[in-house]
């Protein structure tokens, strides 16, 4: 438990006492290789000075706030391990319910699927190591982001091509041949909401990714709607992550857009998070 300790007494300033040992675990098993399991309960571990040495780098950077994700290059996103760096958002575990809510509807159909705004890949490789019989593609505006993507790609051995596309540019539908299902959990944060949020987002995660004008918060969704009207095979299907405080509107817009069925579900923290939109 040494090792343990000695990481919770350094980043004790940083978060409380719950926060601190759950990073200073994460952060040993990482640099160690150790289990949770070993590290918890041989107390004869100790580090190498190479070790001790990488560990202080990272409580360095985690005293600026950054994301520990990011100190520690990699994340989970639906049982599976993804590289992420300052070019990407950070999964969130509410995006693992958008999968879950595809992957119910589509198991063992076989089917298209592209994931717009991919970022890191999360949605589309998921999706992609659990809908055996799906095609998938997945697309970005940031050449970075794509980078990033298809490294998790292929160190999840998973079979999704990627391409660079701007999903608000009026001729993309154009280039699309008619597909199953759309997914897309794009930016949503209005502008507005910045002084809310904390520094280790703001200061760290890519805001393209993030933040939509205040004027027009359902920028996204009125252009990815019409994307999906034009491009979605009939009885296709349009699955959107959606700001929280902003169901109710995307509901009507996607109903004003002409879908024929459109359902809006909430998160196990009970806020209104995903929407299903079905083609006619």
């Amino acid at each position: 438990m040494n090792i343990i300790r000695n990481v919770i007494s350094e980043l004790t300033p940083i978060f409380s006492a719950n926060e601190a040992r759950a990073v200073a675990i994460a952060l040993c098993e990482h640099v160690t290789g150790f289990s949770r399991a070993q590290l918890l309960s041989d107390g004869t571990l100790v580090l190498t000075d190479e070790q001790q040495q990488q560990v202080s780098r990272c409580i360095d950077r985690l005293r600026t706030q950054e994301p520990l994700q990011y100190v520690l290059g990699e994340t989970e996103f639906y049982g599976l391990s993804f590289k992420v760096d300052h070019r990407v958002l950070i999964p969130r575990p509410e995006t693992e319910e958008l999968v879950e809510w595809i992957k119910n509807d589509y198991k063992d159909i076989s089917c298209s699927v592209i994931d717009f705004c991919t970022g890191s890949g999360c949605i589309a490789i998921a999706l992609a190591k659990n809908l055996p019989e799906a095609e998938i593609q997945a697309c970005d505006l940031s050449e970075d982001a794509l980078e990033v993507a298809r490294a998790n790609a292929k160190y999840n051995d998973a079979n999704v091509r990627f391409f660079c596309a701007d999903v608000l540019s009026e001729s993309f539908a154009d280039t699309l041949e008619p597909i199953d299902v759309i997914v897309s959990n794009p930016p949503y944060v209005l502008e507005n909401e910045k002084a809310a949020m904390q520094s280790n987002v703001l200061d760290f995660e890519p805001s393209m990714a993030l933040f939509v004008p205040d004027a027009n918060p359902l920028l996204f969704y009125e252009a990815i709607g019409k994307i999906a009207l034009a491009r979605l095979k009939p009885e296709g299907a349009l699955y959107v992550e959606i700001n929280r405080d902003k169901g109710k509107e995307t509901v009507e817009l996607f109903r004003q857009m002409g879908f024929g069925f459109v359902e809006l579900r909430t998160d196990l923290f009970g806020n209104a998070r995903m929407v299903k939109a079905i083609k006619n």
